[in-house]
């Protein structure tokens, strides 16, 4: 049985020593003790004391569950003047009934040996041993982390020697599992550390919150703002816990944040926080501090706990951002903002009778713009103190931008500025735009309405527009709108060439960007924008149109014109060319061209062109008259049916629109689709075509 104890003994280390993952306590234990014997034994005995010392393990793998071992030495007074010494060795089963986080009941069963030899009297050869059992109950209540105070009462039968109660104090104290930082066998402790000496129940063991940016509240309501690391100081397994995030007077209700099921006693949980701000962030001009409130219950034994902690919460100013990620610039696209708004619609309306309907209306919309941000007096100026160039690259350093009301009170601002004015402005016309970026530099791009194989047509160099997700982009250099329109578009298109060769060149449509990085609604008091002067505008728009009208006309012009010098096939040239005046605007020359071509042969193509032209200028009737004509040449033309049944669209002829319609869904379903706003009637049917742009829009025949 001697054996047996020590083996007991040696088990318990081991488990600790060599497999510490799965133990959660090793507690040693000094119990002295007071002895009143029953029955039999109150005869001999009188009331005896002793002292034990023990070890205890609680496995991690069975809750509520632990192993002791240990020796006593007790001294037990017979009814004479002499006593009887007895040791002993036993070990056994622990059950453990918490209360609460610091106080917890227990039940004890131990198996032994003992040995006795008298004290005080004369016996030689006297003493023996024999086997002990034993079990009682217990409590202690945890003073800190590691020790504890509590009390026992026990049975103990001694095998033909003794048998009594045992009234004792247990002082306890739980080994560190820690040794020089580190755990046993490289191990990390298992049961989370307090921040203090108090830590108990369910406790926030850190909190990781950065300085947040005004700008992105809204970004906020689905993207955390920081973590907080939950522990379970608890003795049991908590459940139901839900947390909540409040920050006072920049959130109007406290934001609910995930709700988690249970956590075991010992475990940590990372939670993310979010938070759903209101537009009172946006007054923060200087970098400020606000109590915030972090709420947390939960449910242990069937009923519920609350706590509270009042983290302070820090804001950068409102101009203030970092560069982590460059679409966050779409924040500052504020296309809404009542000046804006007045701004850009004004100036659209002063070109109205100016624009050329050959022209893509959203590149002359940027002219327009150009032209009066320039009239404005807009000029570019770099920061001293944050310079894009440099910031970009340090993705956590802070910027300063501005706001577009802002850059147009400054009349100034760094390449960010004036790219978020300019793309504001054009989306409140509603153009599409997107934000350029190469190595050190941000600008924007206009979005053309017509499509990348319409554009590559149209333009005669190509190559000075962006191909990118099934659309034109128009780059312009805006730090250049001292300048020429054209110039700023070449010097945006070179930058575009020479860095995405590269792999250094990204183009961000707007609307994409503000999926993630919501446009804020800014506010701030102050005079109103004053316009740029109106006639001045007009002028400068007039002489960009007319200067980008013939500097595309003139390459293909004269290369056409060579064409048509020599051969027999001299019409298909005049018909190009008559397309080229055309499609800018140059509708005299373009249907001079054609007729001369008409005069000597019916060539569907030159009466087909001839056909569009009337048809945007509003001659109906005209333009059927030509379509016709192409038609009796050859009746399965598809641009020729797509022109009548326009034309009789128009005229509301439905019945004869909808023949010609229905014979170009079968010869061509593709250029059918395009224009399904034909299968409509009346207020239904306008609605789709301006909806589709397809209003002006014609299809060209160049053969």
């Amino acid at each position: 049985m001697k054996r047996l104890i020590c083996l007991a003994l040696v088990l318990v280390l081991i488990v600790f020593v060599i497999w510490p993952e799965a133990t959660e306590s090793l507690a040693v234990q000094i119990v002295p003790a007071g002895l009143l014997p029953l029955g039999s034994s109150s005869e001999l005995y009188n009331f005896g004391t002793g002292i034990g010392l023990s070890l205890a393990v609680r496995p991690l793998l069975v809750d509520s569950f632990g192993l002791k071992t240990g020796a006593e030495f007790m001294m037990l007074p017979l009814k004479s003047q002499d006593a009887v010494h007895l040791t002993s060795g036993s070990a056994g089963p622990v059950a453990l009934f918490p209360i609460g986080s610091r106080f917890e009941v227990f039940a004890e069963a131990q198996a032994g040996y003992y040995w006795w030899y008298p004290s005080g009297w004369d016996a030689e050869g006297a003493g023996g041993g024999g086997l002990l059992y034993g079990g009682g109950l217990g409590a202690r209540f945890l003073l800190n982390e590691r020790i504890a105070l509590g009390g026992e009462a026990d049975f103990c039968y001694l095998d033909q020697l003794y048998n009594g109660l045992s009234f004792s104090l247990a002082l306890s104290y739980s080994l560190p599992r820690k040794v020089n930082g580190e755990g046993f066998r490289g191990k990390a402790e298992t049961r989370p550390v307090p921040l203090s000496a108090n830590g108990e129940g369910l406790e926030i063991e850190e909190m990781s919150v950065p300085t947040l940016f005004p700008v992105l509240y809204a970004y906020y309501h689905d993207h955390p703002v920081g973590t907080l690391t939950l522990c379970n100081y608890e003795s049991r397994r908590v459940e139901d816990i839900r947390l909540s995030f409040f920050v006072e007077r920049y959130m109007d209700n406290p934001k609910e944040l995930d709700r988690i099921e249970r956590l075991e006693a010992g475990d940590t949980v990372v939670v993310e926080l979010y938070g759903l701000f209101t537009e009172e962030l946006m007054d923060v001009t200087e970098g400020t501090k606000a109590s915030g409130k972090i709420t947390v219950s939960y449910v242990i034994g069937g009923k519920e706990k609350r706590r509270e902690y009042t983290p302070a919460i820090e804001f950068h100013n409102r101009n203030a951002l970092t560069w982590s990620d460059d679409r966050k610039i779409a924040a500052f696209v504020t296309a809404k903002d009542p000046e804006v708004l007045t701004f850009a619609k004004n100036v659209s309306g002063w070109i109205q009778e100016l624009q050329n309907p050959a022209v893509d209306e959203n590149l002359q919309k940027g002219m327009a713009l150009f032209s009066a941000l320039q009239t404005y007096g807009l000029h570019y100026e770099v920061d001293p103190a944050t310079p894009f160039a440099e910031l970009s690259v340090a993705k956590t350093a802070i910027d300063f931008l501005q706001f577009p009301r802002q850059t147009l009170q400054f009349t100034s601002g760094d390449c960010d500025d004036l790219s978020a004015l300019y793309t504001a402005l054009l989306e409140a016309l509603g153009v599409e735009t997107a934000m350029i970026t190469v190595p050190g530099h941000i600008y924007p791009a206009i979005g053309l309405q017509i499509s990348p194989e319409e554009a590559r047509k149209s333009f005669s160099r190509p190559e000075d527009l962006v191909f990118i997700k099934e659309k034109a982009w128009l780059p312009l250099e805006i730090t250049m709108c001292r300048g020429s329109f054209r110039d700023a578009w070449q010097r945006g298109a070179k930058q575009w060439r020479e860095h995405y060769g590269l792999g250094q060149a990204q183009l961000y449509p707007t609307h994409e960007a503000w999926r993630t990085y919501q446009a804020v609604g800014f506010r701030e008091a102050g005079a109103n924008i004053r316009l740029p002067e109106r006639n001045r505008v007009t002028e400068l728009f007039g002489k960009e149109l007319e200067r980008h009208v013939q500097r595309e006309i003139y390459p293909q012009e004269a290369r056409l014109l060579r064409e048509m010098e020599g051969g027999d096939r001299r019409y298909v040239w005049a018909n190009k060319l008559a397309v080229l005046y055309a499609r800018n605007g140059l509708y005299e020359k373009a249907l001079a061209e054609l007729q001369d071509i008409i005069d000597l042969r019916e060539y569907p193509p030159a009466l087909i062109n001839s056909g569009n032209i009337y048809f945007m200028r509003d001659e109906y009737t005209r333009a059927l008259e030509f379509y016709d004509r192409a038609l009796k040449v050859d009746e399965n033309i598809p641009t020729a049916l797509l022109g009548s049944a326009r034309c009789h669209h128009e005229l509301e002829n439905y019945g004869f629109a909808e023949r010609d319609y229905g014979r170009l869904k079968m010869l061509d379903p593709k250029t059918a689709h395009r224009f399904a706003y034909l299968d409509f009637r009346g207020e239904e049917a306008s609605r789709a075509a301006d909806a589709a742009g397809l209003r002006c829009k014609v299809v060209w025949e160049e053969e």
